[in-house]
């Protein structure tokens, strides 16, 4: 292969590597944003990416984002850095600067010799080592003057120059370049008009080295105009780098502006953080899941799209770039906007609560007593307090959170944010508890079915009840134990205990999401509902098709019309299943990635009659067990000496090694 050919595959796969893109599916855009990086090989902030389908909370369903990723551009991400520099540094350049290239250099670097023949004579020049690096010597000096075909030199002053090694080119000679051995080179425009690569190849003995002007003079000769790099050109000809491209001059990659984005200054998203006192009870009183704002509070506001950089190509045309996409800043209930609109400050004395991009400052409806005949079914658009209990057959639906201070019965209890329940969920088989954004927290659940995306926190017991969680389910009061039913988390179930003497059912499964099932059954739904219309539509056709070849001069122009539909149809169809498929696999794949690191804690016993299942590996315990955490490794379900799942105490992973067993 010749070196031209060698450098159009390398400059093609760059190439392809810069364009190539990913659609990705996910919870969040945090989480796209990391299975692209995974996939396309570079870090987060490497990583450019529009959205082609924005994930949706809402009462009663939820979609997960979708986008598309590529990977930004080497030129674009220096010019970021140099945006950031000047914003942290006032434009010192020093993020940017090439002593940062400096910190790489290997330490310890053996001297150079140079030997250059221009038409104005033969120049030495001698570098320093560094470090521990070798000095060069006279037959070092007298190797490279044999090799570029030099004769007749001064000892005296080679030795002088030697002794000196200051790096500077000296003239040592008036020899003049035989002709037709001089030194050539080679320019390639690539990347879209954007680079210039140069070759330099090297002159044979005698013959005459390239200078600046030289290639300078090539460049503008295919027509180069603008971004000429002289200082990476003299470089490239002072270490003597031949038979190898790079770059004499470079095009202004244009520069998109940034899109404006909503700054907030409160939470958008809670975290629950518990405090047990030294029995293990959990204060409910302090949960911080509310944030309270007064009259004037600034919420939110908004940082102005900027305006895009223009860049410029080899040939100076110039390359327009895109301003930054304005956004809006949302005014939401119990909140006032600034006449520019880039300033959020709350109306009134509330709650503040964030849903589909909006900010809004909410009352609390408070129902003093029962939910039941008095009250009816209640749905409201903000948070609800309940001073007594949720009575058998009816509901309790909000927008915002939940707080009951009595029990929930027989009944069915729906949020967009936290549930708690003081006291505790009876839900004699038939009450229903779930969120669709936030933690349900009970003091005990018992005969019932809870779902949440995020985490189930139950202080004192769960008796034979369905939970699913999206994150954690933490079952860690002074009791605390989980007794029958079907337990399933994306991430950790732990209790104190699990199971009970009487051996009932219990089934625990880590690594199903409830979301992402819901949503792979919505897609094999259709991927059968559209399965049942292509097996009619090529039943149709078949029958079609055997008319036509059976009598062909019978067979009509509207009939004919008529399969050519039906085969366009079939082509939809299948398109549609294989997009089904492709969806279900992404987000299997996705849930299984997350039940990878997913593991079950029991801090004192754990009994016979319990199952376990993390990502695909199943186990039955077949003896009472005590204090362990379990995780799956190879394929199986192993255990260890039970950790405490609390993060921010110890990381389980790390210590998984030690005193591991094979379940």
């Amino acid at each position: 292969m010749s070196l031209t050919e060698f450098l159009t595959e390398e400059l093609k796969e760059f190439d392809r590597k810069e364009k190539e893109q990913v659609e990705v599916i996910a919870d969040t855009i945090e989480e796209c944003l990391a299975i692209a990086s995974s996939h396309l090989g570079r870090k987060v902030h490497e990583i450019d990416y529009t959205v082609l389908k924005r994930g949706k909370k809402s009462l009663f369903f939820s979609e997960p984002y979708h986008i598309r990723a590529s990977v930004i551009p080497d030129d674009m991400l220096l010019d970021e850095l140099s945006l950031l520099d000047e914003h942290l540094t006032g434009g010192s350049g020093k993020l940017v600067s090439k002593e940062l290239k400096e910190l790489v250099t290997p330490k310890n670097k053996d001297g150079r010799v140079v030997v250059k023949i221009y038409r104005t004579g033969v120049f030495l020049t001698v570098y320093p080592p560094s470090g521990e690096g070798l000095e060069m010597t006279m037959a070092d000096v007298s190797k490279k003057l044999s090799f570029r075909g030099v004769a007749g030199v001064d000892q005296n002053l080679i030795n002088k120059i030697l002794k000196e090694k200051k790096g500077e080119p000296v003239l040592i000679s008036n020899q003049k370049p035989k002709a037709g051995n001089d030194s050539s080179c080679n320019v390639e425009i690539a990347q879209e008009n954007m680079r210039a690569f140069v070759t330099v190849f090297p002159a044979r003995p005698g013959g005459r080295d390239l200078e600046v002007s030289d290639i300078v003079a090539a460049l503008k000769g295919m027509g180069v105009a603008h971004g000429l790099k002289e200082d990476e050109i003299r470089k490239a000809l002072d270490e003597e780098i031949h038979n190898k491209p790079f770059i004499g001059a470079e095009g202004d990659f244009p520069v998109n502006g940034k899109n404006a984005e909503i700054k907030y200054y409160v939470r958008t998203e809670k975290k629950i953080n518990f405090k047990e006192d030294q029995s293990g009870r959990v204060d409910y009183k302090d949960l911080d899941m509310i944030e309270n704002v007064v009259v004037g509070q600034l919420l939110a506001e908004k940082l102005p799209a900027e305006k895009g950089k223009f860049g410029r190509n080899l040939f100076g045309m110039v390359l327009p770039a895109k301003d930054g996409l304005d956004t809006e800043l949302k005014q939401g209930k119990g909140t006032i906007l600034s006449e520019d609109k880039m300033r959020l400050t709350a109306e009134v004395n509330g709650q503040v609560l964030y849903a589909a991009g909006r900010l809004s400052v909410e009352t609390v409806y408070r129902i003093n007593g029962d939910v039941g005949v008095r009250t009816g079914n209640v749905t409201f658009l903000g948070s609800i307090i309940i001073t007594g209990n949720v009575e058998d057959n009816y509901s309790v639906k909000a927008a915002g959170n939940i707080e009951i201070y009595g029990t929930v019965q027989k009944a069915i209890v729906e949020a967009d944010g936290d549930i708690i329940v003081r006291q505790g969920v009876t839900g004699r088989e038939e009450a229903r508890v779930e969120s669709t954004g936030g933690n349900i927290v009970a003091k005990f659940i018992q005969n019932a079915t809870c779902i949440t995306e995020k985490d189930i926190i139950v202080q004192e017991g769960i008796l034979h009840s369905h939970l699913m969680a999206g994150g954690k389910i933490s079952c860690k009061g002074k009791r605390g134990q989980i007794v029958g039913g079907t337990i399933q988390a994306a991430q950790l179930i732990s209790a104190k205990i699990i199971g009970s003497q009487a051996n009932p059912q219990t089934d625990l499964i880590v690594g199903n999401n409830p979301k992402i099932l819901k949503q792979i059954n919505e897609f094999e739904e259709k991927k059968k509902e559209n399965q049942d219309k292509l097996d009619q539509l090529t039943k149709t056709m078949r029958t079609l098709k055997a008319r036509k070849d059976a009598d062909p001069a019978s067979f009509t122009a509207e009939q004919d019309a008529h399969l050519q539909k039906l085969e366009a149809g079939t082509k939809k169809l299948e398109k549609r299943i294989a997009e089904a498929s492709k969806d279900i696999q992404t987000l299997t794949e996705y849930m299984d990635e997350q039940a990878a690191s997913g593991r079950i804690s029991v801090e004192k016993t754990i009994f016979p009659g319990v199952t376990i299942r993390i990502r695909n590996a199943d186990f039955k315990l077949r003896h009472e067990t005590k204090a362990k955490t379990f995780y799956e490794e190879e394929s199986q379900v192993r255990s260890m000496p039970y950790e405490d799942p609390d993060e921010t105490k110890n990381d389980w992973r790390k210590k998984r090694g030690r005193g591991k067993s094979k379940n």
